[in-house]
């Protein structure tokens, strides 16, 4: 998937819209039970780019090769519309049958979907052990399971290998601190003649680097909005204070540029950017002109870790088929299906489709990026350990877009950090 595609208006977080019609059928008005019935399941994805889609569009067709008389109809959209979209399809109930979820937006849909447990845990063959706890915690709600993931991401740093060596700088190393991110980020910056780090106030981005500066979190575990916390206080301030003080980072050029860092990095304007595990095929793919790096986040003193996300795939409560899209989704998540979506690209959920992940790496990218593959092991290895699963609020789209309007004014040092903080947390908290 491209990048600029993934990424238009994340998260993250993104962080979200389907095109779709309403959850359809040949027999809409059976039970959920569709073993006797033609059923047609509408689901409806974000854009994942042309190969993405592709490997989707399979996928589907494989639910109708294990149950013949389950079709399953993808529709696609772009990322920017499709929760937006999705809250007024639930509202109006006419959302499709099976719904794309990512984790930071699930406190706001939980209660339109079905938990899958039960018999409908049991139609999609379901078994926890298979899956990596974090990935299937992260789209949990009420200790309740109500997607099941295709993915996982963690945030790391991503970095240009060809503009650190003409620095003469050594590349870094998981383990590395926020002192030796600064140092390295001044040295490589000089040598561009430009700002080497590409920053953001897209939420996975921005947060993760501020939980590995010193553990702050945005919001607790109850849910509650907690911008003004002396520790998001601490940690938001030495992350302006690397555009407005060290002079290091590239800042965004509007509120509306939520992809700003990753953009850049890959366009070869900054020499370092944070960005998911959910890219770390394409911007290698995509960032042709350099070999690129990866490598776990700085940490601070009290650093802990980065964020972790995921997105995966749920039932709508209006779905008048709900067995027959539980079987549709245990197909779309088998271990087939994961390891296709490995293969791809995308670091997967289930613990067995791990080697093709790696594999997928080493086939794709080492011949032209050598040691990439290995690289990507250990990070990712390094970066899951100490990942805390993302919690946001139930309106984190509004959240966002305020971020988004205030933390440019502070990185541009229009305003105070404490100021900005405090202005998103009087308006995001109502």
């Amino acid at each position: 998937m491209k990048l600029a595609t993934k990424l238009a208006a994340v998260v993250a977080g993104t962080a979200v819209m389907f095109g779709a019609a309403a959850c359809g059928s040949s027999n809409t008005s059976g039970s959920s039970d569709a073993s006797s019935s033609d059923v047609t399941l509408d689901w409806s994805f974000w854009s994942q780019g042309e190969e993405g889609n592709r490997t989707w569009k399979e996928l589907a067709a494989q639910v109708t090769e294990k149950y013949p008389n389950i079709k399953v109809n993808l529709t696609t959209a772009p990322f920017a519309d499709y929760f937006t979209k999705l809250q007024s399809q639930l509202a109006g109930g006419t959302a499709p049958c099976i719904v794309s979820m990512q984790s930071l937006r699930l406190p706001a849909f939980a209660k339109a979907m079905e938990p899958m447990e039960g018999p409908l845990a049991e139609a999609a063959g379901f078994k926890a052990d298979e899956w990596s706890p974090g990935a299937l915690k992260a789209l949990q709600s009420s200790d309740k399971q109500y997607a099941l993931p295709y993915g996982l991401s963690t945030m790391v740093m991503y970095y240009n290998k060809d503009a650190f060596k003409a620095a003469g700088v050594e590349e870094p190393k998981s383990g590395w601190t926020t002192d030796e991110f600064i140092a390295a980020g001044k040295k490589v910056s000089a040598s561009m003649g430009k700002p080497a780090f590409g920053e953001s106030f897209s939420d996975l981005h921005m947060y993760s680097q501020l939980l590995a500066f010193n553990g702050a979190r945005p919001v607790s575990d109850d849910g509650a909005l907690q911008l003004t916390d002396d520790k998001v206080t601490d940690a938001f301030g030495w992350y302006t204070g690397l555009a407005t003080d060290e002079k290091i980072s590239s800042v965004p050029a509007s509120s509306s540029d939520v992809a700003w860092g990753e953009q850049q990095f890959v366009a070869g304007n900054t020499a370092m950017a944070v960005d998911g595990t959910w890219n770390i095929k394409s911007n290698v793919t995509d960032a042709a002109g350099f070999k690129v790096g990866v490598v776990a986040l700085p940490q601070g003193a009290n650093g802990a870790g980065t964020f972790s996300a995921n997105s995966g795939f749920g039932i709508s409560k209006t779905c008048k088929n709900k067995e027959a899209a539980a079987k549709a989704i245990g197909v779309l998540t088998d271990a087939a299906s994961q390891a296709a979506s490995a293969k791809a690209g995308n670091q997967p959920a289930r613990l067995a489709a791990t080697d093709a992940f790696i594999q997928g790496l080493k086939t794709d990218i080492d011949p032209t990026n050598p040691g990439y593959s290995d690289q990507v092991a250990a990070v990712v290895k390094a970066s899951s350990e100490k990942a805390v699963p993302f919690i946001s609020t139930g309106n984190w789209d509004k959240v966002t877009k305020l971020m988004g309007q205030q933390f440019q004014q502070a990185y541009t040092d229009k305003i105070s950090p404490e100021e900005a903080l405090k202005n998103v947390q009087e308006s995001g908290a109502k």
